[in-house]
């Protein structure tokens, strides 16, 4: 007989032996093995701060606890972690250390390290996930962190920043202390893994912060930074009297943070300069919804935004030194005005600051950065409309809202019987790049949109990221291929907006699927067409799109097929040479396909 049988049959006959005489227990079933919550008498030590005879103890670090101050235990779950705040009575006569009796706790165990509770200080600090494990994350670096592991029942902190300290005499509130060359301050957040077998002082970080602010103490100035940060060429710090900030301090000298160390620049107040804010009050943030690298401007006036890269909000340029209009269009064949779009362009303090005339003229422009050398780190596309910009969902036939307009177009197409206004056609892409090109200057011509500033070049052959970067105006040439010498499909992606993508705040290139309408336009509620006068439709009410043409690879510095034919690029990279869209044909099929990506397209933005 098997095994299993005789131990089925045994169970039997016990349970039954045990129906029949009350005085016979069932054999006990073992329960599985759960983390029971503890009470524990736990001792939280101060790190030790070494100082020399007769010094005294700076004010960056915590020398005592003191009633009130809180500290977070937890073990393997977030949910369980216990807050401890500290009484006086808890408190050693030196302040070094603290006991005290502390229930709920759920320890962690593993078999590669023998601690089983983790500490972090401040409390109003910690920002653990919902599996904390032996991490602790905080929610900023600009504090002074401490955390710990468990040997026993003690916790012995260690220090988790260095710090920055500094002086001054006035009465300032406030301080913003950035570099010149942008580099990390600090992080969005900061985990550390502390166990009795492992110590890693910055296990994983948030966004870098490219400047850190905080109050001024009293006189002092102290800035908290993780292990290893550099100040290559130094610091600035501008100071805030009754809101604004008034003064300003450069230090030139190299600075390097370590975890637990001290940096003491001394007192400043000699060294401090008047600070004239380049900023006027009606300077508005074009930036407030989103940095993009494409900005909507519908009223006259001043505006500034943040020099980045794109989307991202914390790669700051390197060095940059001015900003100055590149080129301004109308987006029809008229002679341009130069400064008829954007009167003027000027960096200062991380931003570009923008200036239109005192009339709006409807119009696109380009503006960028240059180091001090004149090359260009990065370019904006400026969109001014004539008519408000609307968004749609077009009756459900779109999966996003769409634009009411191609990005750049300063009016939605009508869907009548006349011919559409040219402005509509809006400007035309590269695959994968964020600087806009202009489209046809007459209906149905191939003839450019003219324009007013630095001219349109046609590389020989491809070009490099970096060139198309420094050379906004500059197009990559290849027949039936890709623009970029190397390839990469990622530069526009159907998972995020991308810092290359060419759409405002709120807004990204399409998805292949999913944003725009399925594959076969002629199949879709509210199809139409007009040739004449230049326009399709879709959806109810209807989406309308100019038959705009575009720029083929093979000639990409004239238009093609316009009236005729027309490409909307999607994000996504069918292969090395081409990229999806919708390459609508009137003398072919109205469905999805793709194009090499050096040809340039039309962009019809969706909402994030």
């Amino acid at each position: 007989m098997k095994t299993i049988d005789k131990i089925a049959i045994l169970c039997i006959l016990t349970f039954a032996a045990a129906a029949c005489n009350p005085s016979v227990e069932p054999t006990p079933v073992p329960e599985p093995d759960v983390v029971k919550p503890e009470t524990r008498t736990l001792t939280f030590v101060l790190p030790e701060l070494v100082l020399e005879e007769g010094e005294d103890a700076p004010a960056a670090f915590k020398t005592a606890w003191v009633p009130g101050d809180q500290i977070v235990v937890h073990g393997e779950y977030a949910k369980n972690q216990v807050t401890v705040t500290l009484g006086a009575g808890d408190i050693s006569a030196d302040g070094k250390s603290a006991t005290l009796t502390v229930e709920n706790l759920y320890p962690y165990r593993r078999e590669d390290c023998g601690s089983t509770l983790y500490a972090s200080y401040p409390a109003a600090m910690a920002d653990n996930l919902k599996h904390c494990f032996f991490y602790s994350k905080f929610s900023t670096t600009n504090a002074e962190l401490m955390a710990a592991c468990n040997n026993g029942d003690t916790f012995q902190f260690q220090r988790i920043c260095g710090v920055l300290s500094m002086t001054v005499q006035g009465d300032y509130e406030g301080y913003l202390l950035s570099t010149p060359k942008k580099e990390a301050l600090g992080f969005g957040f900061l985990q550390v893994k502390l166990t009795d077998k492992e110590q890693l002082f910055s296990q994983y970080k948030g966004d870098p912060l490219a400047q850190v602010e905080g109050p001024v103490d009293g006189s002092r100035i102290l800035l908290y930074m993780p292990d290893g940060t550099t100040l290559s060429a130094g610091f600035t710090v501008k100071l805030k009297e009754n809101g604004d900030y008034t003064k300003i301090f450069k230090y030139g000298e190299p600075v390097v943070i370590s975890r637990g160390g001290l940096v003491d620049i001394g007192d400043i107040t000699d060294g401090l300069q008047r600070y004239d804010n380049p900023f006027s009050d009606d300077i508005k943030d074009l930036d407030a919804e989103g940095n993009a690298n494409c900005y909507v401007i519908t009223e006259p006036g001043g505006y500034k935004f943040k020099a980045v890269k794109g989307n991202d909000p914390v790669q700051f340029l390197a060095e940059p030194a001015e900003a100055k209009v590149l080129w301004e269009t109308w987006n029809d064949d008229s002679e341009v005005t130069p400064g008829s779009v954007l009167a003027s362009a000027s960096y200062a303090e991380d931003y570009v600051i923008l200036r239109t005339p005192d009339t709006l003229h409807p119009g696109n422009a380009v503006v960028a950065a240059t180091d001090e050398n004149g090359v260009i780190l990065w370019s904006w596309h400026i969109w001014i409309p004539e008519t408000a910009i609307q968004t749609g969902s077009y009756g459900g036939i779109m999966g996003a809202d769409l634009m009411d307009r191609n990005l750049g177009a300063l009016v939605a197409t009508e869907a009548t019987d006349s011919q559409i206004d040219v402005r509509s056609y809006g400007m035309v892409y590269q695959w994968g790049r964020k600087d806009p090109f202009t489209a046809a200057g007459s209906f149905n011509s191939s003839t450019q949109a003219t324009y007013a500033g630095e001219p349109e070049e046609v590389a020989a052959l491809q070009i490099s990221l970096a060139e198309s970067i420094a050379n906004p105006r500059l197009l990559g040439h290849v027949n039936n291929g890709d623009w970029a010498t190397i390839p990469q499909n990622d530069f526009w992606t159907e998972m995020e907006k991308t810092i290359y993508d060419p759409c405002p705040p709120g807004y990204r290139v399409p998805n292949r699927t999913g944003d725009f309408w399925s594959s076969d336009l002629t199949t879709q509620a509210g199809w139409g067409v007009n040739l004449t006068a230049g326009w399709l439709k879709l959806g109810n009410p209807a989406a309308v799109f100019p038959i705009a043409g575009y720029r083929d690879d093979y000639s990409v510095g004239g238009m093609a097929k316009v009236g005729v034919r027309t490409l909307y690029w999607f994000a996504r990279a069918n292969d090395d040479a081409k990229g999806a869209g919708a390459d609508l044909r009137s003398d072919k099929a109205y469905t999805f396909g793709s194009a090499p990506k050096a040809r340039l397209g039309s962009v019809r933005c969706v909402k994030e």
